[in-house]
């Protein structure tokens, strides 16, 4: 009986060890045409450390607004004829107003020599923080630019 009782709390312990995250918030926001600066460093042209800082107006799904600041630094070059996209780091805040912000984190893949992510190419992104009712938010944005020129940021937060 004693190896039935092992069994039982092992499997409890599993259970408790392997649940996943569950999406606790899911909400969208339409983001404006962003302004955008660009710091050219380095080698002359686009290399490695270069940096865009860009900010925007946006538009949630529940019809409140805000603004996103973010820093895009580029971290890798194309080699070659077939390599047509470069890698940027972002640094993004996403501003709702009062307290309530979300800090947004990661990569993404621009085509080469271009300012604006590929229209219709979603790109993923970690949620690694956030103040007032987003304090300890995590989870991902996806973003994807639109043919108009706007962008779509999805987030899911987790528990």
């Amino acid at each position: 009986m004693n190896h039935f009782y092992t069994h039982v709390a092992a499997l409890a312990l599993v259970g408790l060890v392997a649940i996943p995250a569950s999406a606790d918030q899911t909400f969208s926001i339409l983001q404006e045409l962003p302004a955008i600066t660009h710091v050219d460093i380095g080698a002359q042209g686009s290399s490695h450390g270069d940096v865009m800082a860009f900010e925007a107006e946006f538009t949630a799904d529940d019809g409140t607004s805000g603004e996103m600041h973010g820093v895009i630094i580029t971290v890798s070059i194309p080699i070659g004829e077939n390599e047509l996209f470069l890698d940027r780091i972002a640094q993004i805040v996403v501003n709702f107003g009062n307290t309530d912000t979300l800090v947004i984190a990661g990569t993404a893949a621009y085509p080469n020599g271009q300012a604006e992510m590929a229209p219709d190419s979603p790109h993923v992104r970690a949620v690694i923080g956030g103040t007032g009712r987003f304090i300890g938010a995590r989870g991902q944005m996806v973003t994807t630019r639109r043919d108009a020129g706007h962008y779509e940021h999805t987030f899911t937060l987790v528990d």
